[in-house]
C-alpha cells in the first residue's frame, strides 16, 4: 500500500511540527513555502500563551493529560536547539530581554542564558560598545527587577573588547552574531572572557552568539562559567537558528520541500489540487495533488491573513491571500468580505484584532463556517482564529494537524 500523500503549506513552527508528526506516522510529505514567516522573527522563548498574559495552568494541564507533551518534547529534541523547563508547568526557564525585562518561559533557545539556576549569584553583563547595547543601564535595570530583588541576584557591567572595526558598532545583531560562527572569532571571545576583570558566576550577552547552535556549544566547552544571550529582537539570530534546525530536520526525515507560493487549494473529489505561483522560482505555473492538506500559512504577522484598507472601488476588510474552501473568523464570528459599515472596523475592535483573526476551525483544526466543508483539509498555528500566537501553541497545533491528517 502506498503511503498517504500530505501537502503542508508553510514552514514555520506549525508547518514543521505538522511535517514531523505526519512523517513519524508514515506519510509521504511535501512542504511548500516561499518566504520567511513569523517564526523567523522569534525571540527564542517558548511560550504556550503570551508571556505578559495570565498563565493558564489548566490549559497546560489539558495538553499534558491529552498525551501530547511527550510528542512535543520529542519534536523539540528533533529540532535540536531548544531546551524546556521541568515537566511541571510552574517550573520554567527565566530569561531576560535586552531592555531589562526578566520573565519566565516554558522553554528557550539553548543559546539564551537561563537565569533560574543562577538565582542569588553575580551575573556579568558584557559591556560591548555597540550602538544598540547599554550594558551599565541594562545591568542596573535587571538588578532592580522583581525577580532579581526576590532572589538576591546581582548584575554588573564588565567591559569586553569584542569589536574589531568601527562598523561592528552599527551592524544588525543578526550580522554581528554571524561573525561569531567563525572559530577564530569564538576563540577571541573566550580569551576576552578569561581576561576580564572581576569575579562573576555567569555571563549575559546580547543576541550575538552565532547563527548556528554549535557556536554557543563550542563557547561553553571552553568557558568554565555559564553564558548565554538575552532574547533576540525581530529578525535576530534566534529566528535564523530555527530556520537552520528546521531545514536539517526536514532533510533528515525525508520531507520534500518546494519553494513556491500556493495561490489556490481546491477539492477535486476525494483529493486536493494546489496551484503554485507561476513566478515562484522562475518556474511555470503547476499543480500539486494531495490526499490531505495542512494550511500553516500564519496570521497577519506572516502575511497569511491580509487587511485591505478601503479605497475607491475596494471595501476594507480581512482577506486570505490563498483561494481555499475556508472562512475567516474574528471573536467567534465568521467574517464577510468587508470592513467599516460592512464588517470589522479596527477603530472599534482595536489593533488586538490583528492577533485574533484567522481561519474558523473546530478543535481538531478542521475548517468550519463554509457551505461545503472539506474532509482532509486542516489548519494549524497562527492561521487558526482566536488561538494564542505563541511558539508552543503553534507546535502543538501542527503536531495535532499532522497526526489527524494522516491517522484520521
Amino acid at each position: 500500500m502506498s503511503k498517504p500523500a500530505l501537502v503542508i503549506v508553510g514552514a514555520g513552527m506549525a508547518g514543521t511540527a505538522a511535517a514531523y508528526a505526519a512523517v513519524s506516522a508514515g506519510a509521504a510529505v511535501t512542504l511548500v513555502y516561499d518566504r520567511a514567516g513569523a517564526t523567523a522573527l522569534t525571540s527564542g522563548a517558548l511560550d504556550l500563551e503570551p508571556w505578559d498574559a495570565p498563565l493558564s495552568f489548566e490549559h497546560a494541564k489539558h495538553e499534558r493529560d491529552a498525551g501530547r507533551d511527550a510528542e512535543l518534547t520529542a519534536f523539540l529534541a528533533a529540532l535540536g536547539f531548544y531546551r524546556r523547563g521541568a515537566a511541571e508547568p510552574k517550573s520554567t526557564c527565566v530569561v531576560a530581554t535586552a531592555s531589562g525585562v526578566v520573565r519566565s518561559a516554558f522553554g528557550a533557545d539553548q543559546a539564551l542564558l537561563d537565569l533560574s539556576p543562577l538565582a542569588g549569584k553575580r551575573i556579568a553583563v558584557a559591556d560591548v560598545e555597540r550602538d544598540d547595547w547599554d550594558a551599565p543601564l541594562l545591568a542596573k535595570t535587571l538588578a532592580v527587577s522583581a525577580w532579581a530583588e526576590r532572589t538576591g541576584t546581582s548584575f554588573v557591567p564588565v567591559a569586553l573588547g569584542l569589536l574589531r572595526s568601527g562598523h561592528e558598532r552599527r551592524i544588525a545583531p543578526y550580522d554581528f552574531a554571524a561573525l561569531h560562527d567563525e572559530e577564530a572569532r569564538r576563540r577571541s571571545l573566550a580569551e576576552a572572557i578569561e581576561a576580564a576583570p572581576g569575579v562573576a558566576d555567569a555571563w549575559l550577552f546580547g543576541p550575538w552568539l552565532g547563527l548556528e547552535p554549535s557556536t554557543v556549544t563550542a563557547l561553553r566547552a571552553v568557558v568554565p562559567l555559564p553564558l548565554g544571550e538575552t532574547l533576540s529582537p525581530l529578525g535576530g539570530p534566534a529566528g535564523a537558528r530555527f530556520e537552520g534546525a528546521r531545514d536539517r530536520l526536514l532533510q533528515a526525515h525525508g520531507v520534500a520541500v518546494v519553494h513556491a507560493r500556493v495561490t489556490r487549494v481546491e477539492a477535486r473529489g476525494p483529493r486536493f489540487a494546489l496551484a503554485l505561483d507561476a513566478d515562484a522560482g522562475g518556474a511555470e505555473a503547476r499543480e500539486l495533488e494531495a490526499a490531505a492538506v495542512v494550511l500553516a500559512t500564519g496570521g497577519v504577522g506572516a502575511g497569511g491573513v491580509t487587511f485591505t484598507w478601503s479605497r475607491p472601488g475596494v471595501v476594507s476588510g480581512f482577506e486570505l491571500p490563498i483561494s481555499a474552501p475556508v472562512a475567516l473568523a474574528l471573536d467567534g464570528e465568521t467574517l464577510g468580505g468587508g470592513g467599516s459599515l460592512y464588517g470589522p472596523s479596527l477603530e472599534v475592535l482595536g489593533l488586538g484584532a490583528l492577533e485574533r483573526v484567522g481561519i474558523a476551525c473546530d478543535r481538531l483544526g478542521r475548517p468550519v463556517g463554509t457551505n461545503s466543508p472539506q474532509s482532509g483539509l486542516f489548519v494549524a498555528g497562527d492561521a487558526v482564529a482566536g488561538r494564542p500566537r505563541t511558539m508552543l501553541e503553534a507546535a502543538l497545533a501542527g503536531l495535532a494537524a499532522g497526526n489527524v491528517a494522516v491517522r484520521g
